[in-house]
C-alpha cells in the first residue's frame, strides 16, 4: 500500500509538472509574440521558486498550475523582489482552487495579480482587460479623467452623480483621482450613464505598486531586524531584503540605484555559486541592477570567476562594509 501512495503521488507531481511546463512555454511564446525580451530563470533547481520568469518590460512572473499551490513563501519573495527591482509581480497559472481563470479577469493571490495565458495575450494587446479581484471584491478600471469630463458635460455634482448610482460623494471622488475603481455593480451603473468610453485598461504596474509597494514598505524595518547584513544595510540607508526561493540572496535600493548581492556560503561547492550567479546575471539583465558576489574565504573557481567578470563585481566578505559605503557616495 504504501509503494502504491508513492506512486500515485510521484505521479501527481509529474503531471503537475508537466502542466506548469505547457504554461511556461505558452508565456514564453507570448511574450515573443509581443516582441518582449524574457529569460527563465532555473534557480533553485528542483525546488519551489519564486522566479520563473523576468522580461525586460520591468515584470517578473511566477508559473503555477494552480494559483492556490504556490507557497507563501515564494509569494512573499515575490513581493520583496518586485518592490526593489522595480516590477511588476504576476503569476500565470490555468485555475485558482481548481476553478478555471476566466479569460480577461485578473484575480489576485495575496496581492499578486493572477491571469491566464489567454489573458496575459489580451493585455499585451492593449485590449481593455478592465476587471479585477482584490481582497474579497471585483471591481473595473475606470478612466477618471473621461469621468470627470463625462460628468461636466452632463453638469452633475459630485454629491449629485454619487445619489445617481448609489454611492458617496467621496467615493466619486477618488474614482476620478483614480484613487480607488468602483465595483462591478457601481460600474454598469455609470457605463450606462455616461457609455464604455469611461472603462479603461488596468495598469499591472499600478496595482502591483498600490497593493504589494505598500507593503513591502511597513515590513521593511522588521525584515531587516532578521538578518545582521539586513540590519547593517537598514542603518547605512540602503533598503533591502533577503530572497530565499531565488537566486540573489539580497536585493536593496540607494534611491535608483538596484543592486544584487549573491553570498557565498561557508560551505557547499562552487557550482551552486556559479549558478546563483549566471541566473542573477539573466534578471539584472532584464531589470537594470548591478550584481555583486560576496565570497568567503575559500572563494570561487579561478576560470568560472573569468567568464563571470564581465557582469559581476566579486568582494570578499570582509570588504563588504566599504564597498557598501562607496555605493553611498555614489
Amino acid at each position: 500500500m504504501g509503494e502504491m501512495k508513492d506512486h500515485t503521488m510521484r505521479g501527481t507531481s509529474s503531471v503537475r509538472d508537466e502542466r506548469i511546463a505547457v504554461i511556461l512555454r505558452k508565456t514564453l511564446d507570448i511574450l515573443k509574440k509581443h516582441r518582449m525580451d524574457a529569460d527563465i530563470i532555473e534557480y533553485p533547481r528542483g525546488e519551489r521558486r519564486s522566479v520563473d520568469i523576468v522580461v525586460n518590460k520591468r515584470i517578473i512572473i511566477k508559473i503555477g498550475r494552480d494559483a492556490s499551490e504556490i507557497s507563501r513563501e515564494e509569494i512573499e519573495d515575490l513581493k520583496l523582489a518586485s518592490k526593489m527591482l522595480d516590477s511588476a509581480a504576476v503569476i500565470i497559472s490555468e485555475t485558482y482552487l481548481n476553478e478555471d481563470l476566466e479569460p480577461g479577469v485578473v484575480m489576485d493571490r495575496s496581492d499578486i495579480s493572477v491571469m491566464d495565458p489567454e489573458t496575459l495575450d489580451l493585455y499585451l494587446s492593449n485590449e481593455k482587460v478592465a476587471i479585477y479581484y482584490k481582497r474579497g471584491h471585483f471591481f473595473v478600471k475606470i478612466n477618471g479623467v473621461v469621468l470627470h469630463r463625462k460628468r461636466i458635460e452632463r453638469m452633475l455634482s459630485l454629491g449629485e452623480l454619487a445619489e445617481m448610482i448609489g454611492t458617496s460623494r467621496k467615493a466619486v471622488y477618488e474614482y476620478e483621482r483614480e484613487a480607488m475603481d468602483p465595483s462591478i455593480e457601481t460600474a454598469q451603473k455609470l457605463i450606462e450613464l455616461f457609455g464604455e468610453e469611461i472603462v479603461s485598461r488596468i495598469d499591472l504596474y499600478e496595482l502591483t505598486e498600490r497593493y504589494v509597494y505598500s507593503y513591502v514598505n511597513k515590513i521593511l524595518k522588521t525584515h531587516a531586524q532578521e538578518d545582521p547584513m539586513l540590519r547593517k544595510m537598514y542603518e547605512m540607508g540602503i533598503e533591502a531584503v533577503k530572497l530565499r526561493r531565488t537566486a540573489p540572496d539580497i536585493v536593496g535600493r540607494i534611491e535608483d540605484q538596484k543592486t544584487a548581492l549573491v553570498i557565498q556560503r561557508d560551505r557547499g561547492d562552487d557550482s551552486e555559486m556559479v549558478e546563483k550567479i549566471v541566473n542573477t546575471i539573466k534578471i539584472c539583465a532584464k531589470l537594470g541592477c548591478e550584481i555583486y558576489a560576496v565570497l568567503s574565504n575559500r572563494g570561487i573557481d579561478r576560470e568560472a570567476k573569468k567568464e563571470l567578470e564581465d557582469n559581476v563585481t566579486f568582494v570578499e566578505r570582509e570588504k563588504l562594509e566599504y564597498l557598501l559605503k562607496n555605493l553611498i557616495r555614489k
